[in-house]
């Protein structure tokens, strides 16, 4: 029968120690440490499609490759409603703020989601302009 070489190694210090001679243990040819490991639930990803109209959905993705126009922007509405846009520039909470303010100042509505787009402003008059934070446009 074959040993390894850690049961030859524990066989030949065993008959060493039982014959009364001195055991040195070699030191080990790696030596370990332990590393400190973070832990980070992951979100639970939502499976519905969002609706590409209408107030935001909750819970819901949107991939722009699929639906609509097969342009824009894919993203992720969690449960509370925040959007995650999978493009991380889109994701900036100031730069949305600003957007938002600006339109509020300048008397715009804002409609929430037009054409599977979020974050929409739109100027109502005899032709009504939509402009959302995606960069999306429309003219109706």
């Amino acid at each position: 029968m074959k040993l390894t070489a850690k049961i030859a190694t524990a066989v030949a210090l065993g008959a060493a120690f039982l014959l009364g001679a001195a055991v040195e243990t070699p030191e080990p040819a790696l030596r370990t440490e332990t590393v400190a490991s973070t832990y980070y639930a992951t979100p639970k990803l939502p499976t519905k499609p969002c609706a590409e109209d209408g107030p935001s959905s909750k819970n819901c993705y949107w991939d722009a490759a699929k639906r609509g126009n097969g342009k824009g922007y894919s993203y992720v509405v969690d449960a509370r409603g925040q959007v995650t846009y999978l493009n991380p520039k889109l994701n900036d909470k100031t730069a949305r703020a600003k957007f938002a303010a600006a339109k509020k100042r300048a008397g715009w509505e804002f409609w929430g989601v037009v054409f599977g787009h979020q974050l929409c402003w739109a100027k109502v008059g005899d032709t009504s302009r939509i402009v959302c934070f995606d960069g999306f446009r429309e003219t109706s």
